[in-house]
């Protein structure tokens, strides 16, 4: 592990064309992974990547996952705000908390592609898995022109309805700032103007956005205080942290913001993996209360890079799932990877002898 820290969904239209080039919009999309690939046969109501389920998770188990859902609910309700968890609740309490967790659900679902971009030259691929409360995390796909996509992944402070709904704003945000400029630092900076007048003090919103040149393999990144992108170098077989400066959305309203966010150079060669993901990741626990840590995770990603994406994120869920495993779920978890595949890839510069 090398810690290198400056290297440190959708209508789309088809047959366009822009100066002679092919459009983003008209590339094929992949549906984004919400469910583990299974390794047996059973299918299974188990939350988590597209086409076969895992077994898993009794009716018990959900049952409780339910009721735990509920209770955590209460917090936020006004009118609850007076109980304890231990108290049952009646009938009018209970379809409030069901109202409010099924909004909460669809504007969460809302949030999301629908579909993974496909593009020459790349594997990309995204894994979402919402936590037993309606959590904060985000990602999204933004195609900015022909030639360069925007990828964010992103995680909210609150959860329930507040936290759905500065998420909603702040993918809004970065659908209409991401598509004016190439530069993420530059982005950022607009939204967090934006987002600082708009939502209340103590919440806040950490992000990684990217955007690739993708004729050229560049990549511009820029952190709002959030983990550092994993790079996986194909050349070296050596993984290295991209972690820019950068405060959260939300925390200033601008100068302070603005002076401390950085913006790095990243030149993508072929096979090389790149690897944004929420903390929810890293601080999967098991029922001994142990963390799978950055490091395990670090190595995961070493272990699995040469895979394809979709393979590189079913093996890493189900061995995330093995850490874990009867131990409740405590946040969402979220992984968006690409690799430089050997069509219109850059090569790499030869190993000085």
């Amino acid at each position: 592990m090398h810690n290198g820290r400056r290297e440190n969904p959708h209508n789309h239209r088809g047959g366009e064309r822009r100066g002679g080039r092919e459009s983003m919009s008209t590339y094929r999309h992949n549906r984004p992974i919400k469910r583990p690939l299974s390794t047996g046969a059973t299918p299974t109501p188990k939350p988590a990547t597209t086409n076969t389920p895992l077994p898993g998770t009794s009716a018990s188990q959900l049952m409780r996952l339910r009721a735990q859902k509920k209770l955590a609910l209460r917090a936020r309700m006004g009118l609850l705000k007076n109980k304890t968890d231990s108290e049952q609740l009646d009938d009018v309490e209970q379809k409030m908390l069901e109202h409010e967790l099924a909004i909460a659900e669809e504007l969460q679902a809302n949030l999301l592609p629908r579909k993974v971009p496909q593009l020459p030259g790349y594997d990309i691929n995204a894994y979402y898995r919402p936590s037993r409360e309606v959590g904060g995390d985000y990602y999204d796909f933004i195609e900015i022109d022909e030639n360069h996509l925007g990828i964010v992944v992103a995680d909210v402070s609150g959860k329930g309805i507040p936290g759905s709904i500065v998420m909603t704003e702040t993918r809004a945000l970065m659908k209409s700032e991401g598509s004016r400029t190439m530069s993420p630092q530059e982005t950022l900076a607009r939204v967090n103007r934006v987002l600082y007048n708009d939502i209340k003090r103590g919440m806040f919103v950490t992000m990684f956005y990217m955007v690739v040149s993708l004729e050229r393999g560049i990549v511009l990144v820029t952190s709002a205080g959030h983990n550092p992108m994993v790079l996986w170098r194909a050349a070296t077989n050596t993984c290295h942290l991209v972690n820019p400066n950068g405060l959260a959305l939300g925390i200033d309203k601008g100068p302070l913001f603005e002076k401390t966010i950085k913006e790095q150079k990243i030149q993508l060669f072929k096979g090389d993996r790149f690897v944004l993901y929420t903390d929810g990741v890293i601080e999967t626990m098991n029922t001994n209360h142990e963390q799978l840590g950055q490091n395990r995770f670090y190595m995961k990603v070493k272990q699995l890079a040469e895979k394809t994406s979709s393979e590189f994120l079913s093996i890493l869920v189900d061995d995330l799932e093995a850490h874990q495993g009867e131990a409740p779920q405590h946040d969402d978890i979220t992984i968006v990877t690409g690799r430089l595949t050997e069509a219109g890839a850059v090569q790499a510069p030869p190993p000085l002898a």
